[in-house]
């Protein structure tokens, strides 16, 4: 290609800048924007020509004037501009825009936390809103300091990552986007001489290049140690250090509330909480399911759970280790023989007896610095406890035995350094590592076990019957297997600690005999004269079925003597999961979230009534339609006594980046999590949501009823409404996209990676059997966002002529006093300003039949109906009014996502037409499945 004529790169790619708050020369998002699009149209130009660039500029220019004009004429132009793009450079046109999106959401990140530290800055005492420090403030002045110490010594908030195929992006993209990331952080140092402003410019455009040239599509199915693997990069560069950092912080605003502070101390003063003990003690506990969740998933297998736990000790010992050996070259406080503390010179000379040659390597070193001797020690025994638990040979002696004997360690050197006049290093540094070892231990994660309760079912009656161990269950599981599992629990259990996995989860619940054959298998598992694993059974209600009954079944078993004894040994504790995305697609977004807040509230009745301490397990996923939303406020929604100082959620796919890639963002997201528990778990809180729940109650059964009715009669009363949707969206290219290892639909063997070219609509799954990440993420694509509103509309409508006027300004009266009404409303707002009717009309054309123009019409006017009745509730004028930075940010991405829309539209009608045996369909269904991932960075979601 010629490469002769090269335009300007401020003409680049971004020379509108998309999702910005503000607008201006002066204001730092717009310039980073700029910066990023003029360098990304530099790339494309040494890349791949002036042409292409030149072209992507017309697209962009075409599709910025058809959204801004809404002239059908502009809009003809742009479709013309896009059908004219050949295949050859369609490609290079779909990563253009799909780069261009990657790269602008690390620039709305790092603005983000610009506008966090600004905030922190400006904050009276560094108190931000919605934060754990205004939760103690708060709460301090409505209950006194004694109750708030006591509420933060219950609190537990546990985040399980889970591989739910929803992250498009590979780890090599995600990875190479954190390098860019840490550019832009170096290009706001206002002290970067010009040479380094160059040279990081220099590199931006190196990464930039590498980018334009990685491949987007997995080549292959990622197995679940590459999941694995993927999640733990978050761990090592982010959670690791941000723990002790989050703790120090609630730790910090105690001391505001401390009578005995100094006149005028702010709550971030380090001068206390640096020089005493610490108030606040290991609060998170991590979960992971990515490696243990075998439900539907063949590959997890009991040996894939044993090496995804040696992985995970093998991380998180590496990052004990390095700590100690920092200490050791840091710690150089030098003390006399005569003055080292007993304990200290006892644990010394142990030290010396078991590894010999490490002692006469820090003798030789430090021979008056007892504190780098020992953390010199510590660093030695770490690394052969490292190899111990990875499997990799090391002498047998002078390992930890666990994460007890090591903090006893640490222990004994805080209380030395406090002897020597060292309280700072002591509750400092020292204290960060023992905060560390609490959450972490030797496991990283607890790794939590879930299979389907029909694989129980079925494996249980294979023993009873005595069947053979080769005897399939479900396709791709045998009975040995299943029982392999309970013995690989009871393993690891033996050798990590039980904390390390001692969770087993069964999805689809739905009577007590689910939870007892659990326990069954379990002793059955066990070989003889073996013990079976110590086991917390987590039922999962995520049908309509099973949340209407969750109490009665939760009542029934804990009425069972059998189960109460199993119960006592466990410190009668139970967890129940809630499935959010399930119970979405059966039921539709209203209802299922009624009759979810319902079920929290009959389950905490439950567990109180026989004495258990319940822990209730949100399964939410990213999007609207699997449960999204700004956890923290649906948090103060829950139902009455829910929380009380517990949290438990899943962080899936492409929200885990969201969350924990950036350790400012991180920090916000889990101080926001503690906050709204905090706020939440009093009994103010409860009364408060108990009262207007009697009101409200009546008011959401009645919507979330007809609401049901319409969701139902559009979904699953159609017959022919399955083959609408695999026609109207890009399912089956979704399917196809190898985002996890998991396949797409329950029942079908090989993951979600198995899909091969498209399939006629008549050969698509019925909606029941799909699995809800593809659906919600197939309704987003096509632009419709209907499992995160269909059926509001009808349900206010149908109130309105029910109970006049008044009984719409009730449902006004509830939304802004309820916070469960309010969450649900915001996010139903939410998702009605992601769709595009337009696109999605479009996308709707490709389902050519008479019942398909109809059914087409229903959601075309249900969206209608749901915006305008919506509008009326909440009193705005215009959807997301009253979030206007995210307003705007839709706004101005909405053009470059109409770009990829109208490319994804144009390939996939091209797709369809082509015979099973046309030579371009496997190169024309890629193209496709480009532009999915591209539209997924767009619109910021996926499922």
């Amino acid at each position: 290609m010629s490469r002769s004529r090269r335009p300007s790169p401020n003409a680049a790619v971004a020379a509108e800048p998309a999702g910005i708050g503000t607008a201006g020369a002066r204001d730092p998002l717009s310039r980073e924007v700029k910066l990023l699009g003029a360098l990304l149209g530099q790339v494309i130009v040494e890349q791949a020509g002036a042409e292409l660039f030149e072209l992507v500029e017309r697209v962009r220019r075409s599709a910025v004037a058809a959204r801004r004009d809404g002239d059908p004429g502009l809009r003809a132009t742009f479709a013309a501009e896009v059908a004219a793009i050949g295949l050859d450079r369609a490609e290079d046109v779909v990563r253009a825009f799909g780069l261009y999106f990657q790269l602008i959401n690390l620039a709305e990140e790092r603005h983000r936390v610009r506008i966090l530290r600004r905030r922190g800055r400006a904050a009276r005492g560094g108190v931000l809103d919605d934060s754990a420090a205004e939760a103690v403030e708060t709460l301090r002045r409505r209950t006194g300091d004694a109750a708030v110490a006591d509420l933060i010594g219950r609190l537990m908030i546990s985040p399980v990552l889970t591989a739910h195929p929803t992250e498009a992006r590979r780890r090599t993209l995600l990875l190479a986007l954190r390098r860019c990331a840490g550019l832009l952080e170096r290009l706001d140092d206002p002290r970067l001489t010009p040479e380094e402003d160059r040279d990081v410019r220099r590199r931006l455009r190196e990464e930039i290049t590498l980018l334009w040239r990685t491949t987007e599509l997995r080549g292959v199915t990622p197995t679940p140690l590459d999941e694995v693997r993927t999640a733990l990069a978050f761990f090592d560069e982010t959670l690791f250090t941000l723990v002790p950092r989050l703790y120090r912080g609630l730790d910090a605003a105690l001391d505001a509330a401390d009578p005995r502070a100094p006149d005028g101390a702010a709550a971030s003063d380090a001068g206390r909480t640096g020089t005493r003990p610490p108030r606040v003690g290991a609060f998170l506990h991590w979960g992971s399911w990515i490696g243990g969740d075998r439900d539907g998933n063949p590959s997890v297998t009991a040996d894939l759970t044993e090496r995804t736990l040696r992985i995970h000790a093998d991380h998180v010992l590496r990052g004990y280790e390095a700590v100690a050996t920092r200490l050791m070259q840091t710690l150089a406080a030098a003390v006399p023989t005569s003055d080292v503390p007993r304990a200290l010179a006892g644990r010394l000379a142990r030290d010396a007896e078991t590894l010999e040659e490490a002692d006469r390597q820090l003798r030789r070193r430090f021979p008056d610095e007892p504190y780098r001797q020992r953390f010199g020690f510590i660093a030695e025994r770490l690394r052969r406890t490292r190899a111990f638990l990875t499997g990799t040979p090391a002498p047998l002696t002078g390992r930890y035995p666990s994460p007890d004997a090591l903090d006893e360690e640490l222990a004994e050197i805080q209380a030395a350094l406090v002897a020597g006049g060292l309280e700072r290093v002591a509750w400092g540094v020292v204290q960060d590592l023992r905060w560390q070892l609490a959450t972490f231990g030797f496991h990283l994660a607890a790794l939590e076990v879930r299979q389907h309760a029909a694989v129980h079912r079925a494996a249980l009656a294979a023993v009873r019957a005595g069947a053979p161990g080769d005897t399939e269950l479900v396709p791709g599981v045998d009975l040995d297997e299943v029982l392999a599992t309970f013995r690989a629990v009871a393993n690891l259990q033996a050798r990590y600690g039980e904390a390390a996995i001692h969770r087993y989860v069964i999805s689809f619940t739905s009577s007590p005999s689910d939870v007892t054959d659990v326990l069954d298998l379990a002793s059955a598992a066990a070989i003889p004269d073996g013990t079976p694993p110590a086991l917390d059974v987590v039922p999962l209600f995520e049908s309509g079925a099973a949340l209407a009954g969750a109490g009665e079944i939760l009542d029934r078993l804990l009425a069972d003597p059998r189960y109460r004894a199993h119960l006592a040994g466990r410190g009668n504790r139970q967890e129940v999961m809630l499935g959010y995305s399930d119970s979405n697609k059966e039921m539709g977004f209203v209802a299922a979230n009624w009759m979810l807040h319902e079920a929290q509230a009959v389950l905490v009745a439950a567990a109180a009534r026989h004495g258990v301490e319940l822990t209730l397990f949100h399964g939410r996923g990213g999007a609207i339609g699997r449960g999204g939303g700004p956890t923290h406020r649906a948090i103060r929604g829950q139902a009455p006594g829910s929380v009380n100082a517990r949290l438990k959620l899943t962080e899936q796919g492409e929200v885990i980046a969201a969350h924990y890639a950036n350790p400012e963002i991180a920090r916000r997201q889990l101080d926001q999590l503690v906050g709204a528990v905090l706020l939440a778990s009093t009994p103010d809180h409860a009364a408060a949501l108990e009262e207007v729940r009697r009101r409200g109650a009546p008011v959401v059964a009645e919507l979330a009823e007809s609401s049901r009715a319409a969701y139902r009669a559009l979904v699953f009363d159609d017959l022919g409404f399955a083959a609408f949707f695999r026609s109207a969206t890009p399912i089956a290219e979704i399917a196809g996209l190898r985002l996890g290892s998991r396949p797409a639909a329950r029942g079908r063997a090989g993951g979600s990676g198995s899909g091969g070219s498209h399939e006629a609509a008549s050969d698509a799954p019925p909606v029941d059997a799909l699995r809800a990440i593809p659906w919600v993420f197939s309704w987003s694509q096509a632009r419709i966002e209907l499992p995160g509103w269909y059926g509001l509309g009808t349900a206010l409508e149908a109130y309105r002529t029910a109970h006049g006027e008044p009984g719409l300004d009730e449902v006004g009266r509830l939304y802004r006093a309820w916070p469960f009404l309010t969450s649900v409303l915001d996010n139903a707002e939410l998702s009605l300003a992601r769709a595009d009717m337009a696109v999605a009309r479009r996308f709707a054309s490709l389902a050519r039949s008479p019942d398909d123009r109809r059914r087409w019409a229903s959601i075309e006017e249900e969206y209608g109906r749901t915006a305008r009745w919506l509008l009326r509730v909440t009193g705005r004028d215009r959807l997301l009014d009253g979030a206007p930075v995210v307003q705007r940010s839709i706004g101005l991405r909405n053009p470059y996502v109409d770009a990829l829309s109208e490319l994804q539209l144009r390939l996939l009608g091209d797709l369809r037409s082509r015979s099973s045996d046309d030579p371009d369909r496997e190169r024309l269904r890629r193209l496709v499945q480009l532009t999915v991932n591209g539209v997924a960075a767009g619109l910021q979601g996926t499922g």
